[in-house]
């Protein structure tokens, strides 16, 4: 009995070091990311990208007459640097130019567009409410008219607010260059020396630590792959949908026109309902309630298909249990917002190849 005791509290008190241990070590990762990450932001990135880049450097270095791994770095990282800031730049000016055309034209838009078939849309609900209540008439115009005058008033404020956050956006630049200057510097001096610099921090660590460290970059870049492959099928089921369902009510161009919105569901934070949600919007503004119907039917099976598919596949190219890959994008979903789901199962997927090839005993 007395054995059968110890044995107990033994258990509990391994069961609560455990505990302790785990948890001091998400508090030790939580106060990393929150207070260390921010201020070394730019030299992790350089490190990335230098790391990026190294393939490409050794196979320039094994295939040319040039086989300074050093010169090949500091060039292939000034090309990507030239590349990538030449694309930024015209990409800036175009994004910030066509904002301020839409700013401007806002106004304009809803007053020839938008307003006209809310009053279209007020007169039809007039009669409807005439035929069922008159004595309610006045107040509901009353009412009707008050929404429209909000509606106006907020359409206003939301153009000068949108030009606010281009100035605002414009001022932030600065900062955002030196950041971006550190970055290149660093990356730079990280390319010429990358492998003492890599060298010296695996001196600094354990064969069982670097050992762990390879097990989690194979299984991350798999689980990546397969992460884009399971995105890929989903969208062409969602293009194959989409195909079929405008093609069915006739609009032009149904194949070009599925295949943007599928381009575009790829895009977590915004996904099918991004463009379906405003297009229906819009029809039911012009009247033309058969349309929008239409496109509601076609923007509800799409949903409902992809939220039955998406676990399921995302589970099978991950090789996660369909149930599992659910439970773990939902959880990212509440915590971490739409990268949290995305996250979710790569990480899920992660922790149980290491915790396969590592031989650990964290669960049965």
């Amino acid at each position: 009995m007395e054995k059968e005791e110890r044995s107990s509290y033994e258990k509990e008190r391994l069961f609560l070091i455990k505990t302790a241990y785990v948890a001091t070590i998400l508090l030790l990762i939580w106060m990393v990311f929150h207070y260390v990450v921010p201020v070394i932001m730019p030299f992790l990135i350089a490190f990335v990208i230098a790391w990026m880049c190294m393939p490409l450097v050794q196979w320039l270095a094994n295939k040319t007459k040039l086989k300074n791994r050093k010169i090949w770095g500091i060039t292939v990282i000034f090309l990507l640097y030239v590349s990538l800031g030449s694309f930024a730049t015209w990409l800036i000016f175009k994004v910030t130019g066509w904002i301020g055309t839409i700013v401007k034209k806002i106004p304009d838009f809803y007053y020839d567009s938008v307003l006209p078939a809310l009053k279209n849309a007020l007169s039809w609900s007039e009669k409807w409410f005439e035929t069922f209540s008159p004595e309610l008439l006045g107040q509901y115009r009353s009412v009707i008219n008050d929404v429209i005058k909000s509606i106006t008033n907020g359409i206003l404020s939301l153009s000068g607010e949108m030009a606010s956050m281009i100035t605002s956006f414009s001022l932030a630049l600065p900062n955002f260059f030196i950041t971006v200057s550190f970055a290149i510097l660093a990356s730079m001096f990280i390319a010429w020396d990358f492998e003492r610099i890599t060298q010296f921090f695996k001196r600094q660590l354990s064969d069982r630590t670097l050992s762990m460290m390879e097990t989690a970059k194979v299984s991350f870049q798999t689980s990546i792959k397969d992460y884009v492959k399971a995105y890929v099928v989903i969208a062409l089921i969602t293009f194959t949908e989409l195909s079929i369902g405008f093609y069915v009510i006739g609009l032009p161009n149904p194949i070009g026109v599925a295949a943007g919105i599928a381009i575009f569901d790829m895009i977590p934070v915004f996904g099918t309902g991004g463009i379906m949600v405003p297009w229906v919007l819009i029809e039911l503004l012009n009247g033309d309630f058969t349309l929008a119907i239409q496109l509601l039917v076609i923007y509800g099976i799409v949903t409902l298909v992809r939220n039955v598919i998406e676990p399921k596949i995302v589970g099978q190219k991950l090789g996660l249990n369909s149930v599992l890959a659910l439970f773990v994008m939902y959880v990212g979903l509440k915590l971490f917002g739409f990268l949290g789901m995305i996250a979710a199962p790569i990480l899920t997927v992660m922790l149980k190849n290491f915790h396969d090839k590592e031989n650990l005993n964290w669960w049965k």
